[in-house]
């Protein structure tokens, strides 16, 4: 069971501001997806090696593409809405 501090804990850390009801109500919810979790960690399934065996990759190689247009250094400097020298410029998000 995920306890009152764990859920205090872990909205400190998303930044999030809960009430005591939210809090209540997520004690229960939290609790609820670890026992289910916890159900189906303990399930076992026969015939799991072969059935992985089957697979294989079908993804396509990642082969990077020469003289293809747009793929140059300068193209894609010239695409950033803000530029500092080289260097693209966003704006900061993560504040302490």
């Amino acid at each position: 069971m995920i306890s009152k501090a764990d859920i205090e804990k872990l909205a400190e850390l998303s930044r999030l501001k809960l009430d005591e009801n939210e809090i209540a109500g997520l004690e229960k919810d939290f609790s609820a997806i670890l026992e289910y979790v916890g159900q189906v960690s303990a399930v076992t399934v026969d015939g799991s090696r072969e059935a992985a065996s089957q697979l294989h990759n079908v993804m396509r190689d990642d082969v990077a593409v020469q003289n293809a247009p747009g793929n140059t250094r300068e193209s894609l400097l010239e695409a950033f809405p803000r530029r500092e020298g080289d260097y693209d410029v966003v704006r900061q998000i993560i504040e302490k």
